[in-house]
């Protein structure tokens, strides 16, 4: 793997840590912003290695001049190579997280309206989709990300991104009663012990605590 892919690789972990910045995470954020922020860096996980994978090619690389951004030119190769194979599940996953690390919500959501014709009853697809459209939406999870997560959990009960993120729902319509009821739903599918259980009973102590 060449130092140029590297660079690539670490732009787009940067990029998938953005949501985690200070601005939601500082000690003047509110609780769905930090829950927000929890939950994406869980739903955001890196694509650069396999985008590498499936795309990169050593030669091209590392031959001069390099291309401006390497990251965008594998992102569009990956885009048009979709155009025509439009039942490859695997690279609408990709294209999608791709387009989320590069702070391009937008983009991404054709991407999950295909993977949801591929994969109808996949929860994983449906609370991506759900987290991406409130970015794009910018009014929080309720009304239509809202409805997919509930189709995800109708799916699997004890999907934990899922259950998370409805509990983040609940608390901002102010129903904390529900919030608690999904996040203690999210106590029982993790270890005890777990960095999650931990974020989720101190997440419990501060609406309780209210």
């Amino acid at each position: 793997m060449t130092p140029l892919f590297i660079a690539a690789a670490a732009g787009l972990s940067l990029a998938a840590l953005a949501p985690l910045s200070p601005a939601l995470l500082g000690r003047a954020a509110t609780p769905r912003a930090w829950r927000t922020g929890i939950a994406l860096a869980l739903l955001l996980p890196l694509a650069a290695a396999t985008l590498y994978a499936r795309l990169g090619r050593p030669d091209a690389i590392d031959a001069a001049p390099p291309p401006a951004d390497p990251v965008q030119a594998m992102v569009s190769r990956l885009a048009e190579r979709l155009q025509h194979t439009p039942d490859d599940a695997e690279g609408w996953q990709l294209l999608a997280r791709a387009y989320e690390q590069l702070g391009r919500p937008r983009d991404a959501l054709p991407a999950y309206e295909q993977l949801e014709r591929l994969h109808p009853a996949d929860p994983q697809v449906l609370s991506q989709h759900a987290v991406t459209l409130a970015l794009v939406r910018g009014q929080g999870l309720g009304g239509e990300p809202e409805a997919l997560l509930q189709r995800a959990l109708r799916l699997a009960p004890g999907h934990v991104p899922t259950l998370a993120l409805l509990g983040s729902a609940a608390l901002e319509r102010g129903d904390t009663a529900a919030a608690i009821g999904y996040w203690r739903r999210v106590l029982a599918e993790v270890p005890p012990d777990s960095e999650i259980a931990a974020s989720v009973r101190d997440s419990i102590a501060k609406v309780q605590g209210r």
